[in-house]
């Protein structure tokens, strides 16, 4: 199945076109999945990024870095920036449910995290890592984590990462696992703390580490006494939520042995996930409460607050709960809004070595009435581009803001609407924008229903080039992509478009056949 954006008018059937069809449709029935040249490319590329403490290969965690920036320079766009595109599509064969990110190691080994949303209809309560074969997905192994339908628990989607040993670290609920990445063998599990808060009122939605390998957990609670699972039970669907629940714990494990080397209690119920930096020779990790960013310092043997940093209040009166930070150079940069709002949503920076300075726009400065502003997911970084951008699922808008000299002006707006995360992939001066796209006949966005029950609305896949928002290749519309889920790279030149219902498709761009001759690739 392939879809082509070149734009051809309408009119009588073409001979020439149908041949050109046909030829395009032998190509495709020939042409393998994943292209042996180009992920040798881009395995050459990711063995030479520095990328402590993650595995140096394409998409080691589930924002690319530690500063979650969820650019993947080496992942490559094997279509045209100037001309029309073709986009393959390969329906995969495994089955997945409430898929949530894809990690690699090498060239074949590919693993998929699902199992992890109390959202999903009907729920999916038991977390999961399995290897599965590049392209095609098919499943080698699956190892499964915690299962919250013995007891309730909180169940929202972790994620895999791949150390720089090799070993797979996942997070589920409040347990930590280590997983052999050759034959899915859980070598270490441990409970997390979590501090005032029940265990079962407890989960850990991803992870992040510090250069020296050093594991970084935080939770987010439900209220006590509420049985509503998901994400949204935390975030606004449990009375008083998210902050009538007890306060979120951050906490630091030795990567070896996964003893809990240090933890503390955080100011208020984090919905976001953990991010660090290392900065001007120190390790800090930011989080953001309801209204609040705030820097914990690790000194390589206690976790605690950065007093002389913060906190920010970032909210203005109606925003709220932004999504993860992210680490641009010497800027946290992070949006609002990561449930709905009457307000619009804002993009804003603060400066890890002053944190009074700080700098804020709204991408659409004025709402219509009736209108929501908000983005579940978080906004990705191009720090060589001096470029943010962030979507909103709200409005149905994508955005480019650049950030330059403490700065911002926006650099393009366009229609696409999305709460999945964005990918960035490419070279600076090719730089691709990838994420999902919505379509519906529900005009209500807060109504959006992903599924697989009640389903209705589908996702397609789109490239755009990152300089000018001009749109490259659209796949074809499929079921819902994983609401606030990532939508990732894998060797070869594709782009994974990993399904609600546990489906998937491989993805992969080419230039348009011409004259009735299938392109090269």
């Amino acid at each position: 199945m392939a879809s082509d954006i070149s734009g051809s008018p309408g009119g009588p059937p073409d001979p020439s076109a149908a041949a050109a069809a046909a030829a395009e449709a032998e190509a495709l029935r020939v042409r393998p999945i994943v292209d042996p040249k180009v992920a040798q490319q881009e395995a050459a590329c990711a063995a030479q990024q520095p990328n402590a403490p993650w595995f140096r290969t394409l998409i080691p965690f589930e924002h690319a870095h530690i500063g979650r920036d969820s650019l993947s320079e080496c992942a490559q766009f094997t279509g045209s920036m100037t001309g029309p595109n073709v986009v393959e599509a390969h329906p995969t064969k495994g089955l997945y449910y409430a898929q949530f990110d894809i990690a690699t190691r090498h060239q074949n080994d590919l693993y998929v995290y699902g199992g992890g949303s109390g959202d999903a209809n009907p729920p999916a309560l038991q977390a999961f890592i399995a290897k599965v074969e590049p392209g095609t997905m098919k499943q080698i192994w699956r190892t499964h984590l915690s299962d919250a339908r013995k007891n309730n628990e909180l169940h929202v989607s972790g994620a895999v990462d791949v150390m720089a040993d090799g070993n797979l670290v996942a997070i589920s609920d409040h347990t930590l696992y280590k997983l052999d990445g050759t034959t899915g063998k859980i070598l270490l599990k441990k409970d997390m703390p979590t501090g005032e808060s029940p265990l079962n009122d407890s989960a850990f939605n991803g992870i992040d580490a510090f250069p020296d390998g050093t594991i970084v957990v935080r939770s987010l609670n439900r209220p006590v006494g509420c049985t509503l699972n998901g994400y949204s039970a935390a975030g606004f669907k449990c009375p008083g939520a998210p902050d009538s629940a007890k306060p979120s714990i951050i906490g630091t494990v030795d990567p070896k042995t996964f003893k809990v080397l240090s933890w503390t209690q955080l100011k208020g119920n984090v919905l976001g996930r953990v991010t660090t930096s290392r900065h001007q020779g120190h390790d800090y990790a930011y989080v953001t409460t309801p209204t609040q960013l705030f820097r914990y310092v690790w000194d390589g043997r206690t976790i605690k607050q950065d007093t002389a940093w913060g906190p920010i209040t970032y909210a203005k009166s109606g925003q709220t709960q932004a999504g993860a930070p992210v680490i641009m150079g010497d800027w946290v940069v992070m949006s609002t809004n990561g449930t709905a709002s009457k307000v619009p949503l804002s993009v804003i920076a603060i400066h890890q070595g002053n944190a009074a300075r700080m700098t804020r726009m709204d991408p659409t400065p004025k709402l219509k009435p009736g209108e929501y502003s908000y983005y579940y997911a978080k906004v990705s970084a191009d720090p060589v581009n001096n470029r943010i951008y962030v979507m909103d699922f709200g409005l149905g808008t994508a955005s480019a803001i650049d950030f330059r000299n403490g700065r911002m002006s926006l650099a393009w707006k366009v229609k696409q609407r999305t709460n999945s995360y964005i990918t960035l992939i490419g070279p600076p001066d090719k730089r691709v924008f990838v994420s999902a796209n919505a379509r519906s006949k529900e005009t209500d966005p807060t109504k959006y229903n992903p599924g697989p029950v009640g389903v209705n609305y589908m996702d397609q896949i789109q490239w755009r080039d990152a300089r000018t928002g001009k749109l490259l290749a659209a796949s074809d519309f499929y079921a819902p992509a994983t609401s606030a889920g990532t939508v990732p790279p894998g060797y070869g030149g594709l782009i994974y478009n990993i399904l609600h219902d546990g489906h998937g498709v491989a993805l992969k761009v080419r230039p348009a056949a011409k004259n009735g001759k299938p392109s090269p690739r």
